[in-house]
This record gives C-alpha cells, structure tokens and sequence, in this order.
C-alpha cells in the first residue's frame, strides 16, 4: 500500500510539474484604480534645434558639414531631421510664414532629377546634393544661401509614433522646440 501511494504521489509531482513554466504568463488582471498625482515637475527638453543661415554647396564636393555646439552630447540613439527654409509667404494676417521641408527633397529639372539629402551622427550632421547630371550645372539658386534647421531628437522618442516628423511645426510643438521664426529675407527657389 505504501508502495502505491509513493507511485501515485510520484505520479502526481511529475503532473503537476509539467503544467509549471517560468514563462507562461496567466491571463490579464483587472485594470487597478488610478494612483495619486504627483507634484508637476520642471519642463524638460524631448528634443534640441539647432539653426545654420547662409548654407553654401560648392565644388567638387557639393557638402556642408554641420558640426552641434559643443555644448551639446549627442548620442548614437539619437535621430536627426534635417529642414530647409524652402519658402515664405505672407498670410491674411500679414504675417510673414516659413515654410520649411524636411529633406530628403527631390527636385524635377531641365536636366534631371536633383536631390538634397543628408546623413549623421552623434557629432554632426553632413548636408550634401546628389544629381543624374553634373552638379557643376547647378546655378547659385540652387547651391547658395540656404538656411537648414536641424532638429536631434532622442531615440527613446524617435519611437513613439506621436508625430508627423514631416512637419516642422507638428515636430517644434511635439517636443517642446522653441520658435526660432525671425524676419528674413530668402532665396526664391525653384519647384
């Protein structure tokens, strides 16, 4: 008898044993009731702005090289969005309005398609054109006096999936960026 029940106990470990995982997760609880609030906390940055007036792109290279402030650490996680001030207008208000565009941008010409791109990272940002002809074609229209707003945000927000990072002024409320609009004078360019 005492044999029996050793078997059947046995038995029963091995059973029991077998329906145990460490990574089987039971199904969700209830939802539990909302905490206290805590005290509202000073702002913080989600993301960082940097502005470069009178961007020229020369031969041979046709690249400009845009170094952060050394008063800023940038890290490998971090994303950068690269805009041009690409045209202004007037509105009903008679307010002077940027519009700018997130590059990479690309342009239909007489001679072929032309493209202003960039790339970068944790130290810089590298702005650089990319033609189906010779950039030595270009006019000063092109190449001359652009002003480019490069935007750093962190990779832990790059995620998030909240912004339309085509949009600068979706990208400058989203994290907080501060208006960096002034009075100028641009190049006309051409579409």
């Amino acid at each position: 008898m005492k044999a029996t029940v050793q078997f059947f106990a046995l038995g029963l470990l091995v059973m029991l044993s077998s329906c145990y995982s460490e990574t089987s997760i039971g199904p969700q609880g209830p939802t539990g009731p909302q905490g206290p609030i805590g005290p509202k906390g000073a702002d913080g940055q989600s993301g960082f702005v940097f502005e470069w007036e009178n961007i020229n792109f020369t031969a041979p290279d046709y690249e400009v090289i845009l170094a952060y402030p050394d008063n800023f650490e940038g890290f490998d996680s971090d994303v950068a969005l690269v805009y041009f001030l690409w045209d202004t207008y007037t509105n009903a208000n008679n307010e002077v309005v940027e519009v700018w565009r997130q590059l990479d941008q690309t342009l239909i010409t007489d001679d072929g398609l032309l493209i202003y791109n960039y790339d970068h990272s944790k130290y810089d940002v590298r702005l650089f054109l990319d033609a189906e002809f010779p950039l030595d074609w270009l006019g000063a229209i092109d190449t001359d006096a652009w002003i480019a707003r490069v935007v750093v945000v962190p990779g832990e927000f790059w995620n998030s999936g909240r912004v339309d990072f085509s949009d600068y002024a979706a990208v400058e409320a989203a994290l907080g960026l501060p208006n960096l609009t002034q009075e100028r004078a641009i190049t006309d360019r051409r579409e």
